[in-house]
């Protein structure tokens, strides 16, 4: 673990050295992963300025939505295609005899990645916090606070290991795109990216408070924007602990099943 950690920290540094280039590109990135949650912040503040009857109020879509971008690209993950490929072209035979894990160096990727985006979308979220600062919800001590970020970590680790537990299907199938495709668009939707969940209609609420996506994005959001009671935050935090635990103990079983079936050049 300390040697891992080693590597993971100088691969993190070789990562960003390398992606600082594209700053420019960052900047682009960030500008769009923060104008669909302010379009769709206009609409539903446009809809209940007109007397839409909603379950929740302006202040509450206010804050969902100037922190969703925030939590979106904190807790994103885009390395299942890559990974796939990697196995699928025997690329992973060069890892194999490396000091590190292939999934060391994913991990640095994102890490990276994000810290340098940072930089563009933090200064871009305060304007529109500003912008919007009457009408936000903001929590009065710490402990909310920390708990969302907290909860964003949990995120990020949930989706890295869906991500990972969908590639690894590559050891047995020859093109896992489709599977990839459908984790983007049905977690999108399930994570309320697209929109929040206390929208969706009452029928629904026990599967969609539930399913894992929710605790990918909504969930740490909720803790801000929102009013759970204590009960609410515990239990939730513990829905999301039992998720990145066992959809990281299937992703290490699936993982470990097709190193053993792995057969590529130098292999």
């Amino acid at each position: 673990m300390i040697r891992n950690l080693r590597v993971l920290r100088r691969m993190v540094a070789a990562e960003i050295a390398q992606q600082s280039i594209y700053r420019g590109a960052w900047v682009i990135f960030m500008l769009a992963n923060i104008c669909t949650p302010l379009i769709s912040l206009l609409i539903w503040r446009t809809a209940l300025a007109n007397g839409a009857r909603l379950p929740v109020d302006q202040r509450y879509i206010t804050t969902y939505f100037v922190l969703l971008g925030f939590a979106t690209m904190a807790t994103s993950s885009w390395m299942a295609g890559f990974l796939a490929n990697d196995i699928r072209l025997g690329k992973l035979s060069s890892w194999m005899i490396r000091p590190a894990s292939l999934l060391v160096g994913f991990v640095a990727n994102n890490l990276s990645e994000k810290f340098l985006k940072l930089f563009a979308l933090v200064p871009m979220i305060g304007l529109v916090w500003w912008i919007f600062r009457d009408s936000m919800n903001v929590p009065s001590g710490a402990g909310r606070w920390a708990l969302f970020f907290v909860t964003l970590v949990l995120g990020a680790i949930l989706v890295f290991t869906i991500d990972i537990l969908i590639a690894a299907f590559a050891f047995w199938m020859d093109d896992v795109s489709a599977l990839v495709q459908a984790r983007v668009i049905i977690g999108s939707v399930l994570s309320g990216s697209v929109v929040p969940l206390a929208l969706m209609p009452e029928w629904s609420r026990g599967f969609i408070d539930y399913q894992p996506y929710r605790y990918t994005v909504s969930f740490p959001v909720e803790i801000v924007a929102g009013n759970l009671s204590g009960s609410e935050l515990l239990t939730g935090l513990g829905v999301q602990l039992g998720y990145v635990v066992a959809v990281g103990l299937l992703a290490r079983v699936v993982w470990a099943a097709g190193i053993r079936a792995y057969s590529a050049v130098g292999a």
